[in-house]
C-alpha cells in the first residue's frame, strides 16, 4: 500500500485556495523534492539514452513517461490537495496540479529552470475562471519557454488558443 509521503490535504472547511496559494504550495513540493535521491536518480536513468544538452528531449521524455505512467484522478469536490512528487508516483494518480508538480521535479532534478502556470478560461456566463495549472520549463537554446503539460496531452495547442488570461510563478530553489 502506498505511504503517501508528503500528501497535503487542507482543512475541508477552508474556501478553496487562491491560484498564487496552490501555486505556492506546489512550488514548496518541488524545492523538498530536491533532496530525494530517488526521484533524481530514476529521473537521470530515464535520460540516460539521450544526447547531452538535448534539454527538450529530456523533458519530452519527463512528460511521456508521467502520461504513460500517472493516471488522472481528480481532486474531492471542493477541496485542493496537493500531492508530493513521491505521493503521485506511489499512487500512480494525480489532477493536474500533482502531475505538474512531478513534471517540475524531476525536470528541476535534472536542473531544468522551471515555472507554474495557471491559466483562466471563460465560463458559459462569460467570467473567466482559472482552472488549470501546468509547468514551463526554460530551453537555454531556445532561449523559451516550454510548456510540458501532462494533462491536455496533444491537446496543448488547443488549450493555449482558448487562455484568456494566466498568471506565472517560478520555483525558486
Amino acid at each position: 500500500m502506498p505511504s503517501l509521503a508528503g500528501f497535503y490535504r487542507p482543512n475541508q472547511m477552508l474556501p478553496p485556495p487562491s491560484p498564487y496559494e496552490t501555486m505556492r504550495k506546489m512550488a514548496q513540493a518541488v524545492v523538498k523534492s530536491q533532496f530525494d535521491t530517488e526521484l533524481r536518480l530514476s529521473t537521470e536513468r530515464l535520460v540516460q539514452n539521450i544526447f547531452p544538452h538535448d534539454y527538450l528531449s529530456e523533458y519530452a521524455a519527463v512528460l511521456n513517461w508521467i502520461r504513460m505512467n500517472i493516471r488522472y484522478l481528480r481532486d474531492p469536490r471542493a477541496i485542493e490537495q496537493i500531492k508530493s512528487p513521491r505521493a503521485v508516483v506511489e499512487t500512480g494518480n494525480g489532477d493536474c496540479d500533482d502531475m505538474t508538480v512531478l513534471a517540475a521535479a524531476m525536470t528541476a532534478a535534472i536542473g531544468a529552470q522551471v515555472r507554474f502556470v495557471a491559466g483562466a478560461f471563460q465560463r458559459k456566463d462569460g467570467r473567466p475562471v482559472l482552472a488549470h495549472v501546468w509547468a514551463e520549463v526554460y530551453d537555454p537554446a531556445s532561449r523559451a519557454w516550454v510548456i510540458l503539460d501532462p494533462v491536455p496531452g496533444r491537446n496543448v495547442g488547443a488549450m493555449v488558443k482558448r487562455l484568456i488570461h494566466a498568471v506565472a510563478m517560478p520555483v525558486v530553489a
